[in-house]
């Protein structure tokens, strides 16, 4: 068996992006246990309040998801949405006012898709689940919350992030 190791920040977006996405936003039961069994497969340790909160994650990924489906490249939307995410949080902290929201939602149209007010409430819930994790993981020992110990952190196991993909003025949808 593996050995244990933590999920960092950047990891769990692109797990739960890319299971989203190759499921188009419907999986079962029999899916989801599948996905958490090949997290603790290649290691990593995941705790039942983590498996809570990573089934919330992918509930608000769905809903995303599917309001995002009628875009031309919904994966690299998908991709480019939790890649800012992530960033966004990290550089925020964890915390963030009406502002800084604001001007994620511009970097967000600037760097994914169109948001509409569907899209808009859906991305919230998003960044709201990941925030979740922030805490958590590998790099924020300072910030980390001693009574929410839902990943152990491995600082050095967490992997560079990937450039997140660009896309194109033609091919963002018309508003």
């Amino acid at each position: 068996m593996a050995a244990k190791k933590s999920v960092a920040l950047e990891d769990l977006a692109k797990f739960a992006s890319d299971f989203v996405t190759a499921k188009k936003g419907i999986w079962d039961h029999a899916a989801w246990t599948d996905f958490v069994s090949s997290l603790k497969g290649k290691g990593f340790d995941i705790s039942e309040e983590m498996q809570t909160k990573l089934g919330d994650l992918l509930e608000a990924m769905k809903r995303f998801y599917a309001a995002a489906a009628s875009t031309e490249n919904v994966k690299n939307s998908m991709s480019t949405v939790m890649h800012d995410s992530v960033a966004f949080i990290k550089r925020h902290k964890g915390v963030w006012g009406h502002t800084e929201w604001e001007e994620f939602l511009q970097t967000t149209e600037r760097n994914a898709l169109t948001l509409t007010e569907g899209t808009t409430a859906y991305l919230g819930g998003v960044l709201e689940s990941i925030k979740v994790f922030y805490s958590v993981s590998p790099g924020n020992a300072a910030d980390r919350s001693a009574s929410s110990p839902a990943l152990k952190a491995s600082p050095a196991e967490k992997p560079a992030p990937a450039a997140a993909p660009k896309i194109s003025a033609a091919e963002k949808p018309a508003p």
